[in-house]
Parts: structure tokens; C-alpha cells; sequence
């Protein structure tokens, strides 16, 4: 059982259907109008519309003057070589009597819709008026219309009253001469600009905005992948304003033929590259739809074969021999493009979508109107309206192309938006993180600091106040060394807190402030402490608590065996640079001790167990009456 169309889609289609019924009307008005406007361009009553003339073949050579004698004979306008005369090139006289008016009017005047390729006028042997060169090759005139004012001293001395036409034209090119009107220039002169508007100065404002549209479309599709169905249009685009320039040049800079030629080619060109863009836009639009495989490498193949047929041909006639069926072939494939996207429409109904097909229509509609007078060998003057149909066709798919492009850049710019707070919240995500990791380690290095000063006070200072404990509860216990035992606990005390004071991390300024303070020892007891810092102390390691508590407590217990044990007077202690780093020297002039006798804790053992841990090499130098300890601190930092 199938389902039916959703509502909302069978309404679109009935309007898609109903906005096509309106510009097929509409594109057929304008082409009535278009045919009618030939016989009815000129409104004032007091005009001449000349439908018949006499006519004179003068040959291959241009004529320097009108022939005095010859054999006309009367002919119908138009007069349209491609029919009368298929094979002839050269020049051709028309001859027609003024009305008895003429000599009447203020500014008379000659209006001619259509003389192709080129025409001048002569009036009493003289020539009075015409545009461009008529010398082989002709201006291409042969869409340009010519509005020439009559001297009114010709006119006053007109004679027999007639003017003649010297037309120059190729064969198979629609040379010849439409009907022509007479009148004065005022009232001949809005058929005139109107006429020119849309067979020049439009066509000229349909080249330039068709070249516009093309530049932009071949931007934005070659660089956007997701577009890139739309080069195949731009280029389309971009060959249809250059053919189109066969309307508008009148003097190619290459010889005529080729330019013709060219033209041709362009339009064989626009067909297959609008026809493989037709393919991708449907099946890029309408889920499901596979076009033919064959019609890209087809088309292709049309316009390169249409290339070589017209650059081959060595004259117009043979140009023009394969064009009705080449462009058959064209019209066939064109139509197949229009209606595929008229197709899209009615399958996928939606504004841009009926705005696309409307614009095909009007195309295809046109279009068969141009072949029919392209074909037509017999009539002259009409407007081609092709050039004017591409416009609301190009103008729809380049709205479709632009709104997809702008939906693709608005959806870039979402996506960046998103990524963005994405990573904006997780840049804060990763900052709390950092800031909860920084705060444990702190946390951590604060625990391990304070087990590290705990473990330290246990095994320093807690001895000691165990000691001041036992001695004061001792009855015999003498008063001074319970005193000293108590000054090694505040002694204890400080170095620990020294080592924790950031603002004195390097070696000069822990070993200054331990001096400080273990000064007042020394004097009390008769022995004097020197300090010697070398001029040239280079920059000293920054030490971490850890390594700042190790070399306090290193100084410290050598300072105070230095007091207790040597029996010296003077102990000096110094800082001074070396090749491998900073060297810290305690030097007295006691008798000296062997490190193995001293009590535990304070043996040579514990004192290289703190040198290693800051990095350090610990030495001494024993002799008979001294005693020197040598401590190297490395240049680099230690290693806690």
C-alpha cells in the first residue's frame, strides 16, 4: 500500500504548477509583443513605413556610386539573403521614393530596425549617412538599428524624390534589410532608442551582470566542495556572456568569421555545461534521483563537435550549412535541462526551487523562439529575447546557490560557536582541574613538609628536649648543661624555622643568619667566629626547604662540634667560588676530633647522609692542631 503526498507537499506543487501556467504566459505575451512591436514600433501618424523597394545586385566590389542605370526589379521587405539570395555576398542597392511630405518635415530622418551587416544611405549621388566601414569586412551592424538624419538641403533639391540603400552582407548570416520608416527625426526617434536599448545597450547590461554572476559563482563552488556542483553553472554563465558579445561588438579585433564562429561555438558550449549542471543541481537536490551516466561525456562531445564544424568552415555559407541541425541538437538538449529542473520543482516543492523551474521555462520558451528565428529565412527584424531569459534563470539559481552558501557559512559559524564554548568550558574544566591538582600537590608538599619538619624536630629537637628532661630531673644535674642542652633545642628550633622562611633559600643567606645566631655561643664561651664570604661569590643555588633544613643542619652540627669538641679559639667559617660550584669551608685551630667518637646522630655518617641528599661532597681535612670541614654545593640546583 502506498502513501499519500503530505499535504503540505501536494500544496506546493499546485503552487509550483500554478506560478509555471503564470510565466509561460507571461514569456508568451512577450514574444507577441515582440512580433507585433516590428510593424507597430513607431506610433506617429505623419511616419512612413516603406515595405517595398527596388532592388540591384552591385557585385563583390564596393561601388563608389550609385549605378545611373540597371536591372531593378521590385521586391518585399524584408528582404532576407539567407532566402532570396543564400550564396551572395557583397553589396546590394535598395531604392525607394520619398513621400511628397518629406520636403515638409524639419529634421527628416531614416529609421532603420534591422541592416545587416551594415548599410549607408545616398541621396542625389551623394552619400548622407550610415555607421561604421562598408569596406570587406563590413561593420557588424547587422543588430545594431541606425537612426540618420536627411540634410535639409538634400532634401529641399531632392529631384525624383529617392533615396537609396547600399547594403554590404555575408551569405548564410541573416544579412538583408527589414521593412524601413521614414518620418520626422523627433517622431522616429523613441522607436529608435527603444529599439537599441534592447538589442545593444540591454544586451550589454545582460553581459556584464551574467559576467558578474559567473565570477561569483566560480569563487565560492570552486573553493566550497559541498558547491561544487555550481562551477559547472558559473562556467555556463561565464560562455554565455561571452557569446553574447555577438550581439554587441561591432568590429571583433580577429577577422569576422572566426568571431562568428566563435559565438556559435560559445552557445554549443552553454548547453552542455548548463545541461551537466541540470544533472548535478537535480541529483545534488532531489533525494533518490540518478540522472543518465551518458549525458555529461555527451555533451562534452556536442560542444567540441559543434567547435570544430564552425572553426572548419572557410566561409559563412558553410558555417551556416550545419547550424540549423547543430542547433537542433542544442534545442533538444537544452530542453532536456530546462524541464529536468522544472521536474525538481514540481518533486521537491519550495520557493527557490519553483523560482529555478519558472526561470527554465521562460528559457526553454525563448529559446524556441530564437531557433524559430534564427531558422527563418524569410523574415528580418525581430528581437532574440534568449540573451533576456537567461537572466531571471541565472538570477534564481544564484539565490539558490547564495542561500546554501550562506546556510553553509551559518552553519560553520554555529559550529565554530559550539566548538568554541566547548572549549571554553573545557579550558575552565581543565583550570578547576589544574587548580584542584595544584591545590593537592600543595596539599601534599605542605604534608610532606610538615611530616619532613615533624620527623626532623623528632630527631633533633625531641632528643635534645629529652635530654633537658632527663638532666633536670637528675638531682646532681649541673645548672650550665641542662642551659646548653636547652640552647641546642632553640637552636634546633630556629634552623627549622629558617628553612621554611622563602624569602632566604640560597646558601649566603641561611649560613648569614645560623652565624647570626650561634655568634652569641661562641663569645659566651671564649671562642670567636669568623665569617669570610669571597669577592667574587657568583650566583648561589636556590634551595628548596627540604635541602635548605639539610645544609642548616650540616653547618649547624659541624659549628657546634667545631665548639664543643676542638677546644679551638677561633673557628672560621667561609663561602667561596670554585670550578664545580660553591665551596663552604669550617676551620678551626682546636686540636680536631675523630668523627667516630662522637655521640649518635652526629656521626660522619648522618653528615654525608645530608651532603647526598642536597647534592653535595663532604670532606675534611684533619691535622695535628685543626680541623676543616669542606662542603661543595653544585651549581645546579640539588636534588631534593
Amino acid at each position: 500500500m502506498t502513501s499519500s503526498p503530505a499535504p503540505d507537499r501536494v500544496t506546493g506543487r499546485r503552487r509550483v504548477l500554478l506560478a509555471l501556467a503564470a510565466c509561460l504566459l507571461v514569456a508568451l505575451i512577450i514574444i507577441i509583443a515582440s512580433r507585433l512591436h516590428r510593424g507597430l514600433e513607431v506610433s506617429a501618424s505623419a511616419a512612413v513605413s516603406v515595405v517595398t523597394a527596388e532592388v540591384l545586385e552591385a557585385g563583390a566590389a564596393r561601388p563608389e556610386m550609385p549605378p545611373p542605370t540597371g536591372s531593378w526589379h521590385s521586391i518585399t521587405l524584408p528582404d532576407n539573403w539567407d532566402g532570396r539570395r543564400p550564396d551572395y555576398r557583397g553589396y546590394v542597392w535598395y531604392r525607394f521614393a520619398l513621400p511628397p511630405s518629406a520636403r515638409q518635415w524639419q529634421r527628416p530622418a531614416v529609421y532603420l530596425p534591422a541592416a545587416g551587416m551594415n548599410a549607408e544611405l545616398w541621396l542625389n549621388g551623394e552619400r548622407v549617412g550610415g555607421a561604421g566601414h562598408m569596406s570587406m569586412p563590413v561593420s557588424r551592424h547587422f543588430y545594431t538599428p541606425q537612426l540618420i538624419e536627411l540634410p535639409r538641403s538634400a532634401m529641399a533639391g531632392a529631384g525624383d524624390g529617392q533615396l537609396l540603400v547600399l547594403l554590404a552582407g555575408y551569405p548564410g548570416y541573416r544579412s538583408g534589410l527589414a521593412p524601413v520608416w521614414l518620418g520626422e527625426h523627433d517622431d522616429l526617434y523613441d522607436a529608435f532608442r527603444m529599439r537599441r536599448f534592447w538589442q545593444t545597450e540591454g544586451n550589454a547590461a545582460t553581459i556584464i551582470v551574467n559576467i558578474t554572476i559567473a565570477v561569483f559563482v566560480l569563487v565560492i563552488g570552486w573553493r566550497d566542495r559541498e558547491h561544487r556542483a555550481y562551477v559547472w553553472f558559473g562556467a555556463a554563465a561565464l560562455v554565455w556572456a561571452l557569446r553574447n558579445l555577438n550581439y554587441w561588438v561591432t568590429n571583433p579585433a580577429i577577422p569576422d568569421l572566426l568571431f562568428a564562429e566563435l559565438c556559435v561555438s560559445g552557445a554549443a558550449w552553454f548547453t552542455a555545461l548548463f545541461a551537466i549542471f541540470a544533472l548535478r543541481f537535480a541529483e545534488a537536490n532531489q533525494p533518490g534521483y540518478r540522472g543518465p551516466r551518458w549525458l555529461p561525456k555527451t555533451a562534452l562531445v556536442y560542444a567540441v563537435v559543434a567547435t570544430l564544424y564552425f572553426v572548419s568552415a572557410a566561409d559563412y555559407g558553410r558555417a551556416n550549412a550545419g547550424f540549423a541541425a547543430l542547433a537542433a541538437v542544442g534545442v533538444a538538449l537544452t530542453a532536456w535541462s530546462m524541464l529536468r529542473l522544472v521536474l525538481l520543482a514540481i518533486a521537491r516543492p519550495s520557493a527557490d526551487m519553483a523560482a529555478v523551474a519558472c526561470g527554465a521555462l521562460i528559457y526553454l520558451v525563448f529559446l524556441l523562439n530564437d531557433y524559430e528565428i534564427g531558422t527563418n529565412s524569410s523574415s528580418l527584424g525581430e528581437i532574440f529575447l534568449r540573451q533576456y531569459a537567461s537572466l531571471p534563470l541565472f538570477f534564481a539559481i544564484t539565490a539558490t546557490f547564495a542561500q546554501r552558501y550562506m546556510r553553509s557559512l551559518q552553519r560553520t559559524r554555529d559550529l565554530a560557536a559550539s566548538l568554541q564554548s566547548q572549549v571554553d568550558a573545557q579550558r575552565l574544566q581543565l583550570e578547576r582541574s589544574f587548580e584542584q591538582l595544584r591545590e593537592a600537590e600543595r596539599e601534599q608538599a605542605r604534608t610532606q613538609e610538615r611530616a619532613r619538619v615533624m620527623g626532623d624536630l623528632h630527631d633533633g629537637l625531641g632528643m635534645h628536649l629529652a635530654t633537658a628532661l632527663r638532666q633536670a630531673r637528675a638531682q646532681d644535674a649541673p645548672r650550665d648543661v641542662l642551659a646548653s642542652t636547652l640552647q641546642d633545642c632553640m637552636d634546633e628550633l630556629r634552623v627549622a624555622v629558617d628553612s621554611l622562611d622563602e624569602h632566604e633559600r640560597d646558601p649566603l643567606a641561611l649560613l648569614g643568619s645560623l652565624r647570626f645566631r650561634m655568634a652569641p655561643r661562641f663569645e659566651a664561651l671564649g671562642v670567636r667566629l669568623d665569617w669570610k664570604v669571597a669577592d667574587d661569590l657568583r650566583e648561589l643555588p636556590v634551595l628548596d626547604p627540604s635541602s635548605a633544613l639539610h645544609l642548616l643542619r650540616l653547618v649547624q652540627e659541624a659549628l657546634g662540634n667545631a665548639l664543643k669538641h676542638s677546644g679551638a679559639s677561633v673557628v672560621t667559617m667561609s663561602l667561596g667560588p670554585t670550578a664545580d660550584g660553591t665551596l663552604i669551608q669550617i676551620a678551626d685551630n682546636g686540636s680536631g676530633f675523630d668523627p667516630s667518637t662522637v655521640r649518635h646522630g652526629r656521626g660522619m655518617g648522618t653528615l654525608q647522609s645530608r651532603a647526598r641528599r642536597i647534592g653535595a661532597e663532604l670532606t675534611w681535612q684533619r691535622a695535628p692542631s685543626a680541623m676543616t670541614l669542606s662542603l661543595l654545593l653544585p651549581r645546579a640546583k640539588p636534588a631534593s
